[in-house]
């Protein structure tokens, strides 16, 4: 927003007529400076408002896309394990979606908490600028006012003392007032939302990379203590790769004679005495 355009002094004093047209003009400069300034302040509490939400409902979605994400790696892991793979595929494809809500919502999270840091130090610069434009006033009315007497300096300088008043005055009020209009406007919103259209099946390769979301669903293993991908081996499998008990399977003649002594170099079991 430009700084407002007071009237210039000039090299040397003005005449009287001059300074006093100077001061006036100086008085409507600084009301509308203010003007603008309170509009900017009240246009970024109802943008806070907006961006506010927005990051609360972000910070929600990106919250239950964890917790189904999380959820759905664990019911892989344990299809996996009861050796139901198609249902362990079907599942870990579930979670990587619920990553991908995850991820997009806490991005949405970080940009909107960059927003509103802008929109904070936007602010602190607008009520900066109400100060300085009531200084300015001040200052200009002190370089001209010296040049008037009697009572036309007095009614300028009432009129000065009154408009740095007003232009001085906080605008946290018109800030809060601005923000509880903006929730209720909000609150009474009943515009129906859009519909999304959906994307044909051959083309949703195309459209989402699911892959992308891996780093995420190895974090949630991590934290679960799980093996890996939701494809780990059924328990039986696991049981047969490691291969028989010692002494087990083993039949009547699988290394022992009838009366249970090891046979001899020959194969052949000693005779009973």
């Amino acid at each position: 927003m430009p700084p407002a355009m007071y009237p210039e002094t000039g090299p040397g004093p003005l005449r009287p007529a001059d300074a006093r047209r100077a001061v006036e003009e100086a008085i409507a400069a600084a009301r509308e400076r203010d003007r603008q300034l309170r509009e900017e302040i009240v246009r970024l509490a109802r943008d806070r408002v907006a961006v506010a939400e927005d990051v609360a409902a972000a910070h929600a979605e990106a919250a239950d896309g964890r917790t189904l994400a999380r959820r759905a790696l664990v019911q892989a892991e344990e299809a996996a394990r009861g050796g139901q793979r198609a249902d362990a595929a079907t599942l870990t494809g579930a979670a990587r979606v619920f990553a991908m809500r995850w991820r997009d919502a806490r991005a949405r999270v970080e940009a909107g908490e960059r927003q509103l840091a802008a929109i904070d130090d936007a602010r602190r610069r607008a009520e900066a600028g109400l100060a300085a434009n009531a200084g300015a006033l001040d200052a200009a009315a002190a370089a001209h006012l010296a040049t008037l007497s009697g009572r036309k300096a007095a009614r300028l300088q009432a009129e000065v003392d009154a408009t740095v008043s007003e232009v001085d005055a906080p605008a946290a009020e018109i800030a809060v007032e601005a923000e509880a209009a903006a929730r209720a406007e909000r609150a009474a919103d009943d515009t129906p939302e859009a519909d999304v259209e959906p994307v044909p099946d051959e083309d949703l390769e195309d459209e989402v990379d699911l892959e992308s979301v891996d780093p995420l669903l190895d974090e949630l293993r991590s934290e679960l203590g799980l093996a890996g991908d939701g494809t780990a081996e059924p328990a039986d499998q696991g049981r047969e790769a490691a291969g028989p008990k010692p002494g087990a399977n083993r039949g009547p003649g699988s290394g022992r004679g009838r009366s249970g002594a090891a046979p001899d170099s020959r194969g052949k079991a000693p005779a009973r005495r």
